[in-house]
Order: structure tokens, then sequence, then C-alpha cells
């Protein structure tokens, strides 16, 4: 069974956010961006493993697993927290396709750099505090969208819950955190 993929974004807090259509696993992470651990120096390293043990460490607060490290996603990340800060489109090389770095759900955090990632993923993990996300817990098996009292997209309510979706699911199992070498935006990939 394909899952839906799903694009959330922060924008100085929370904010907007988008929905691509289904992956069909088949991309490839392409070339640039000044990302991965591909054998040369990662400018990025302590950045990439900050992400991955924050988001680990909030999901060991509900007794979730801890997700993998998807380092050979993190190339591609980068590609596309890169485009979207030269166009200052949150989630737009997601959407677009330019860079398919295959993947179930994306997080962004546009402007924090990569050394505001700890405080861009604490936020988004605060959004379960929101009543309009009382419900996110239930539906932490299966993707969806209309799950009862968690207003994912934030249409409902104005109380975005998909930040805080795409970090807790069961489903996810793996994590992928990728910076802009053009002006310090960060994207989250999950699978």
């Amino acid at each position: 069974m394909m899952a839906k993929r799903v694009v959330v974004g922060v924008v100085v807090c929370l904010g907007a956010m988008f929905v691509a259509g289904c992956s069909d696993g088949s991309g490839t992470s392409g070339q640039g961006g000044g990302g991965g651990d591909t054998g040369g120096s990662d400018p990025f390293e302590a950045n990439r493993q900050a992400c991955v043990d924050k988001i680990n460490e909030l999901r060991a607060t509900k007794s979730l697993p801890p997700l993998a490290r998807w380092k050979e996603a993190e190339s591609c990340v980068d590609q596309q927290a890169s485009e979207d800060a030269k166009s200052g489109s949150a989630h737009g090389a997601w959407i677009s396709g330019k860079y398919s770095c295959n993947g179930n759900g994306q997080n962004e955090c546009p402007g924090w750099g990569a050394d505001g990632i700890v405080s861009c993923l604490e936020s988004m993990w605060s959004e379960k505090d929101q009543a309009a996300c009382a419900g996110c817990d239930a539906c932490a098996d299966g993707y969806d969208p209309n799950c009862p009292n968690c207003d994912f997209y934030g249409s409902a309510s104005g109380m975005t819950c998909g930040h805080y979706v795409n970090m807790s699911a069961k489903y996810m199992t793996k994590v992928a955190c990728g910076f802009s070498s053009e002006g310090g935006w960060d994207a989250i990939n999950f699978d």
C-alpha cells in the first residue's frame, strides 16, 4: 500500500503547508546541495545528527521507536532546501518533483538555519498541545489528514498539526535532515 506524501512547512513558527502526489519510490537524489556524508567533509554533519537526535528524543517522550538516519537522502534534501530558499517557496522543490528524494512526508523550517534546527523541531512538536491537535496521537498508525480532532493542515481551525504528526507517526521509520547553502532553510523528509 502506498502512503500519501505529505509536506508541512514552518514559517517563523508555524505556517504554510501543501500536499503533493503519491511517491512511487523510484526517485534519485541528484547532485550538489552541499550535504550528505559521501566521503568528503560535510559542513552540516553535526546539524544533521542533532536533527535526528532531537526528533528521536521527542519521539521517546511518547514511547515511540526511534527513526533511523536516512543518510542516502541527505544530499537530495539539501537540494530541496536550497531550491526552496532560492525561490522563497516552502516545499516548492518537493511539490514540483525537481528533486525526487522519495519519502512520504516533509517538514520545512524557512529561515531557521542549520543552527536553529533543534528550536524549529521543538516548535513543530509543540503543535500537540493545541486544542485542534488533541486527537493526533490516535491517528499515528496510518496517514489520515481527516483524523478526528487533528487539523493536519490547519484549514479548519488555523492550528496546524501536521508537523507533529509527521514527527510522531508510527508509519515513518527514517528521516533525512537537509540544509540550504543558499539562505538558512532546513528541510526534514520522512519515510
